[in-house]
């Protein structure tokens, strides 16, 4: 049975950039009814970064470098259900957390522009 919560959220992309461990829980997300861009994925990446306090970013700098090659590197979107996890090495439980749970994100522009006007043919 589809519920109203399941049907909303069928229709829209959700995607959650999180900040975890250490005593920290940070996040962005987006909700949305087209992708997510890898532009738009990037920026809240950044934002998330420069949300968190200099020693927090200093313990997330490698995954929060390979979260960002892991965006950009994207080929064709990713498809929901996504979790993936980018740990610091020395404490695992550090970490950028990138979740999918609707949708597609992480597309080229040039996708998004398709999509768009296909849509309206």
């Amino acid at each position: 049975m589809l519920t109203l919560s399941r049907f909303a959220v069928a229709n829209h992309l959700i995607v959650s950039i999180q900040a975890q461990g250490g005593g920290l829980e940070a996040s962005e997300s987006w909700s949305q009814t087209e992708p997510l861009s890898k532009e738009k994925g990037l920026s809240l990446l950044k934002r998330l970064r420069n949300r968190l306090s200099p020693a927090d970013q200093a313990l997330r700098e490698r995954p929060f470098e390979e979260a960002e090659r892991f965006i950009d590197q994207t080929e064709g979107g990713i498809d929901a259900p996504v979790r993936r996890s980018f740990n610091n090495r020395q404490n695992r439980s550090i970490r950028i957390d990138i979740e999918v749970w609707s949708g597609t994100a992480f597309v080229s522009i040039l996708l998004i522009i398709t999509i768009v006007l296909w849509r309206l043919l």
